[in-house]
């Protein structure tokens, strides 16, 4: 009995043995690829959230609360969570958010005067196979910004912009520009949607050309009407399509013309005007417009563009050779037609009698030429009117066309966006 006892006990032992040694290899069997799975799928790694300044002196707040100052044309700083980015009254800047390591551009943030812009989240899955969203979230407690997220590439971005008022969240690619202060939100969709989610819970999608106002303490109103853009194709996404492009002028017969194309940088398009060569010549890229903007509360002009090589210092000895001028051909109040433009160039100082801050052979509209920091990106944003008027002449009541000029001996320009926006 004491033996058949101590048998069943062996079996008994033996059989817990067996069951428990399965029991931790089924978990093991289970559990392995299932936590490397889950690691896969949510390890993350930042994202590269890149600040320069565009105009001025721009503040940088660490989470200490030490301040950096980024001057234009100074280089930049990568920015992490929990950062400010302050701009003052003649400051602006430029922030630019692409993949660690990559240089596809996930997001560029163009942040005007007087704004208040925290960086709350920035990350991306660390491994290619993981499904998940990259995941970019600002709160902008006061000023304006303008957002522009290219088209995807193999992964999404599920991007939120928080403000006192409200939630922004764009999942879509397109342009928005947020604008808040005390009293209130204000969305725009230029291209693309989003979601205005108020604090009380309340939302509001948007779509192309509409806007919205989030009031302190209510629901979202909208949709409203909004800025109508009166370009056509002004980010180069249909390559030259609207675009119309005149013959090089090349002052020596001997030397080349150079060339106009729209590349792709950072699956971006860009339009690429180059030319190397001795001697002068300039080539114009036009878009007609023919709108009436009589009746138009205002007309906003937006350019962003880099000028990556210069050879002539400022626009050259009679101030006529910049490497980027915009021109808006336009008809007065009087009826009479007018040219009005601003010239940019990136390299040398004005020397008068040598190298003139203006062109003085130019019969046009104009204000002294503008010094931006070469290779970096630039956004230039003024009420046209506003601008024209303030030069002294009548505002514009019918737009003509809109042309881009590149001139001088040697010079690379990329422009990156064109927008005309009419606000009724």
């Amino acid at each position: 009995m004491v033996e058949e006892k101590s048998k069943r006990e062996r079996q008994r032992m033996a059989w817990v043995v067996l069951l428990g040694s399965f029991t931790v290899c089924m978990i093991i069997t289970i559990a392995i690829p299932f936590t490397a799975n889950a690691l896969v799928q949510n390890l993350t790694e930042s994202l590269a959230v890149f600040v320069q300044a565009n105009q001025g002196t721009v503040g940088i707040d660490n989470t200490t609360g030490d301040r950096t100052a980024l001057l234009a044309g100074e280089g930049g700083l990568v920015i992490a969570p929990g950062e400010r980015v302050l701009t003052g009254d003649n400051a602006s800047a430029l922030i630019a958010v692409n993949p660690p390591k990559e240089q596809d551009l996930l997001a560029r943030l163009q942040v005007y005067s007087n704004t208040d812009l925290i960086l709350l989240e920035g990350d991306t899955p660390r491994f290619g196979v993981s499904d998940k969203e990259n995941s970019l979230s600002f709160r902008l407690d006061n000023g304006r910004i303008r957002l522009t997220v290219p088209e995807f590439g193999e992964r999404p971005s599920h991007i939120i912009i928080a403000s006192p008022q409200s939630d922004i969240t764009i999942q879509t690619p397109g342009q928005y520009t947020i604008i808040v202060n005390n009293d209130e939100t204000q969305v725009t969709v230029q291209a693309g949607e989003v979601m205005v989610t108020a604090v009380d819970g309340s939302g509001l999608t948007l779509i192309q050309n509409q806007r919205a106002v989030v009031p302190t303490g209510a629901p979202p109103q909208g949709p409203l009407e909004t800025e109508r853009n009166l370009l056509a194709n002004g980010d180069f996404s249909q390559e030259l399509n609207r675009w119309t492009v005149f013959p090089w002028s090349v002052e020596r017969a001997d030397q080349p013309a150079g060339q106009v194309r729209v590349l792709d940088a950072g699956d971006v398009p860009r339009l690429n005007i180059i030319r190397e060569g001795v001697g002068h010549a300039d080539v114009l890229v036009r878009q007609s417009v023919n709108q009436d903007v009589a009746e138009i509360e205002s007309l906003r002009l937006l350019v962003t563009f880099r000028i990556i090589n210069q050879s002539l210092e400022v626009c050259g000895i009679a101030g006529s050779e910049c490497p980027l001028f915009v021109r808006v051909n336009y008809v007065d109040g009087g009826g009479f037609s007018n040219t009005w433009q601003h010239g940019f160039y990136a390299v040398g100082d004005p020397i008068p009698g040598v190298q003139p801050d203006g062109c003085t052979t130019c019969a046009m509209v104009q204000d002294t030429h503008e010094r931006v920091p070469l290779g970096q990106e630039y956004f230039y944003d003024i009420d046209l009117g506003e601008e024209i008027a303030r030069q002294g002449r009548s505002t514009p009541q019918f737009i003509e066309s809109i042309i881009l000029v590149s001139s001088g001996h040697n010079f690379e320009v990329e422009v990156v966006d064109v927008a005309l926006l009419a606000a009724d």
